[in-house]
């Protein structure tokens, strides 16, 4: 963060309760950061803590083991400068600790592509903003309230989502952070994070009143409960209680009428993502062994 070519930067860190040497490390750029210290209360909570105290118009995210690359704010920053945009993505790479390979890293928008403009809809079919990349005005993460502390993961799903309601999203094609994943993180684990999802947005569905966004919630229900079926079936949700039932609570969302035809997207859409898979992975195994 500090090697950024944007410098016009107020650092604020959130120290979440740490027990290792985060405290000596932040002691020698003491004139460089403001440190804000708190008990343990999850990542959500601090953020919504350095919120309240930022300053600027314009707020990025890091987490410990990430990773911004030089230009990232400097590639992001024009994009803001139009006032109907409320955040700014890019692509980023997913790294492995320790772990260093001839082909090139997985990144966010293979997984998931990204869209511009009012791309609430697309909210539909999954997240596709990479928190460790998103530049966001300030004013909008407050007039969605920051991110909801009820669930470990996920809440910023429902953010983006939020935001995507209310105003435009943009994005530079470039990856500008690598993003670090952890085998043991909780992030990996798919059941939970599919159940914090379905919970986060079933929540959001009882305070929504406008018809318009309840249909897209519902839609989006449907699509997850879709993929923790899947989950279920491929042994990926077993520490998630009743996973079945859960997942037929969420296809019932839906009303009957439009349910076929949310299926039908959705297998052409799963079969979609995993042909450019396999294509990947054929030309990461061509590009091995020319390297």
């Amino acid at each position: 963060m500090l090697a950024q070519s944007y410098t016009r930067l107020d650092l604020l860190v959130v120290d979440d309760g740490s027990r290792d040497a985060t405290a000596q490390v932040l002691d020698r750029y003491a004139d460089r950061v403001t440190v804000l210290s708190q008990a343990p209360a999850g990542v959500y909570v601090a953020r919504n803590r350095g919120l309240r105290h930022a300053t600027g118009e314009l707020v990025a995210f890091m987490d410990s083991d990430d990773v911004w690359h030089r230009h990232r704010l400097a590639a992001q920053l024009e994009l803001m400068r139009r006032p109907a945009v409320g955040l700014v993505f890019g692509d980023a790479a997913h790294v492995r600790p320790g772990v260093t390979t001839a082909s090139p890293a997985r990144t966010s928008f293979a997984v998931t592509p990204p869209r511009r403009g009012r791309v609430a809809e697309h909210f539909v079919w999954g997240n596709f903003v990479p928190t460790i990349t998103v530049l966001a005005r300030r004013s909008c993460l407050e007039e969605v309230g920051g991110f909801a502390t009820s669930h470990r993961m996920s809440a910023d799903y429902l953010t983006w989502f939020r935001i995507a309601l209310r105003h435009e999203l943009a994005y530079v094609p470039q990856v500008v952070a690598d993003y670090t994943v952890h085998g043991d993180g909780i992030s990996h684990d798919l059941g939970c994070a599919l159940q914090a999802r379905i919970e986060l947005f079933e929540e959001e569905l009882e305070r929504t009143s406008d018809p318009a966004a309840r249909a897209l919630i519902q839609r989006l229900l449907f699509v997850l409960g879709l993929h923790l079926a899947l989950a279920a079936a491929r042994g990926r949700a077993a520490a998630v209680q009743a996973p079945w039932g859960t997942a037929r609570a969420c296809l019932a969302a839906l009303p009957a009428h439009s349910r076929a035809s949310a299926s039908a997207q959705f297998v052409l859409r799963q079969a979609g993502i995993r042909a450019r898979r396999g294509l990947r992975a054929r030309l990461s195994g061509a590009l091995t062994t020319c390297y």
